[in-house]
């Protein structure tokens, strides 16, 4: 399976198809597999480059500061992207991936064609009494990590029970996570969460999300709001991942929105 030596670590990746280069960003909690009907479906449209960050599937450690991370998953992907001789890519992330899909775009706005962000938000109205509430809940949780990953297969199976695909993928991500490195990772996100100025973005961007989980589409909403150029779409009968929910309806709304804002036209550009 393909490794490339990129800024002093081993990245995994996988590269099908040709034309169009679209790069699928995984959030901190998977890997690749979980763009994997997106890969099947557009590695017949376009050139699909799924791939592990560091830190996470099969991809190198995760040994640089805490403070550092981000950034470095964004040398990575730069460097990436280099060596596969590509210059400019639609960037495609889930949930906690948009932190690093955006943070990319602000450092490298020329590499970027179009931000399709997935599940993603940017909460910028909590109050101090509600963000100590939420930090002790997040700790709690990341501590729940280090527990058998047996323990919660059974609740992933009830939560999912309507979406057959999406539960046998996480389930697939939650035995096999690095948990040490994913929690590094989430503490990574507060260094650059509230740095992220949605406002000097711009580029095209697509927000979409699930409509089974009304207080993340609320937040979603709001946060596509603050982006002068983004656009906002909702799939029916979905949560996060709301691409694995539906699959069939993501890919065609996604292709549709790649030929609307005409990604398609001077494919022989993109490399």
């Amino acid at each position: 399976m393909p490794h490339v030596q990129v800024n002093g670590t081993m990245i995994y990746y996988e590269m099908y198809g040709s034309g169009l280069p679209i790069v699928f960003i995984h959030d901190y909690s998977t890997s690749h597999h979980l763009f994997a009907p997106q890969t099947e479906y557009f590695s017949k449209r376009a050139k699909v480059i799924v791939f592990d960050l560091r830190g996470n599937g099969k991809s190198g450690k995760l040994d640089v500061e805490t403070s550092r991370i981000i950034d470095t998953q964004c040398e990575d992907l730069k460097e990436l992207i280099e060596t596969l001789s590509i210059d400019r890519a639609v960037i495609v992330a889930s949930s906690s991936g948009a932190v690093l899909a955006l943070k990319y775009a602000s450092l490298y706005p020329g590499r970027v064609i179009n931000l399709i962000l997935v599940d993603s938000y940017f909460n910028s109205d909590v109050t101090a009494l509600g963000s100590k509430v939420m930090n002790t809940l997040e700790i709690i949780a990341w501590a729940s990590h280090y527990l058998p990953a047996e323990m919660f297969i059974r609740s992933l199976r009830i939560t999912y029970n309507n979406w057959l695909l999406a539960y046998h993928i996480l389930k697939k991500e939650l035995i096999q996570q690095r948990t040490t490195e994913l929690i590094k990772q989430r503490l990574a996100l507060r260094y650059t969460i509230n740095c992220i100025d949605l406002l000097e973005l711009k580029m095209p961007a697509l927000y979409i999300s699930g409509d089974r989980n009304n207080w993340i589409l609320e937040q979603v909403k709001k946060t596509a709001s603050r982006s002068p150029q983004a656009q906002l779409a909702v799939l029916e009968d979905a949560m996060y991942p709301s691409h694995l929910c539906q699959p069939e309806l993501f890919n065609r709304l996604l292709l549709d929105y790649l030929k609307d804002q005409q990604c398609f036209q001077s494919v022989n550009q993109y490399g």
